[in-house]
């Protein structure tokens, strides 16, 4: 009698608490459909090559203490990002497009960004929470801005937010607009991954 109240406690309890049960479980990683922890669920125990769900997760719950890199191709290729916690929104507050590949990362290094195909981008300069692209670039090209509006100041911000946006960030924190040879190009993009 005894051990059948001890497991109908420990039922009750799981079912109650089940992210408090989820990080005392071995190391694991809990994606959502939805932003804040809602909608289908894929849990990811170990490497995951190819990301098998469906959907792009919105959300990332961490179990066991563990931290994963995420990275927006298959096969650990394109951007990455080390997880250390969860995350309710993990397009907004880490700048990650999609999910291609997921692995554990302690003792993993990060590898470099590589550069994504029809992703924008060109050279830069990447911190934690923003990266600068001094001459964004689309496909290998510069990015014509607002030619018929003469490079005005509403139509570069407004681009400049689309470039990063496209990129994987919230938004633009910064864009100016350079002429060369008679065309406006976008130029001295920052793009932040916060408001």
């Amino acid at each position: 009698m005894r051990v059948r109240v001890m497991a109908a406690a420990a039922i009750a309890l799981a079912a109650t608490a089940p992210a408090a049960a989820q990080d005392r479980m071995a190391p694991n990683a809990q994606f959502f459909s939805g932003a804040n922890y809602t909608g289908r669920s894929l849990t990811v125990t170990r490497e995951m090559p190819i990301f098998a769900a469906t959907w792009a997760p919105r959300s990332v719950r961490m179990g066991g203490g563990s931290s994963w890199e995420v990275c927006e191709q298959r096969f650990f290729r394109g951007r990455c990002t080390v997880v250390t916690g969860s995350s309710s929104n993990l397009m907004a507050q880490l700048g990650v497009r999609g999910v291609g590949s997921v692995r554990q990362a302690s003792g993993v290094p990060t590898p470099l960004p590589q550069p994504v195909p029809d992703r924008p981008g060109g050279q830069s300069l990447k911190g934690m929470a923003a990266e600068f692209f001094p001459a964004p670039e689309y496909g290998g090209r510069r990015i014509d801005a607002c030619q018929r509006e003469g490079g005005g100041a509403a139509c570069i911000t407004r681009e400049a937010d689309n470039f990063c946006k496209a990129a994987g960030y919230v938004r633009a924190k910064n864009g100016a607009a350079q002429t060369v040879g008679g065309r406006i190009y976008l130029a001295d993009v920052l793009c932040s991954k916060w408001q």
